[in-house]
């Protein structure tokens, strides 16, 4: 995934068929850093600023179910139960990306490439199967 550096566009920068829209500026997508005018993306109430492109959609939509799923899954801890939905077993691990508890059967062990200290390094985290499903969106370009 390309990481775009903050900068303060003056203009909107979705592209059309055959050149950049130009309109003012209203926001600036915090998916993808690119700037954008009303018809391009919208600011919400909580100051949450998207545009129209299709994967920054799809981000937002999967940081909202995500939200929901941490919420039930650290519910079901509470009462000393693996996080994932309908597994009856206690828990036993923690997930490195979502910080709730599952049982071995909802954990496993996934070799990414880390930041450490601005160093990148190999790793095995440990990752329950929620928090495997959404990284393919993640890496997309």
């Amino acid at each position: 995934m390309e990481i775009r550096e903050y900068r303060k566009a003056t203009r909107c920068e979705h592209r059309g068929r055959i050149r950049k829209c130009r309109e003012p500026l209203l926001g600036q997508c915090q998916y993808c850093a690119r700037g954008f005018c009303s018809r391009h993306g919208q600011v919400y109430d909580d100051g949450q600023e998207v545009c129209v492109e299709d994967r920054c959609g799809r981000l937002q939509s999967d940081v909202e179910q995500h939200l929901l799923f941490k919420e039930a899954a650290r519910s079901r801890n509470q009462e000393q139960l693996c996080g994932e939905p309908e597994c009856s077993r206690p828990f036993s691990l923690l997930c490195e990306r979502c910080y709730c508890r599952y049982c071995e059967d909802h954990l496993r062990q996934v070799i990414m490439t880390v930041s450490r200290g601005g160093e990148l390094q190999t790793e095995a985290i440990a990752m329950c199967d929620h928090c495997r499903a959404r990284l393919p969106l993640w890496a997309e370009d």
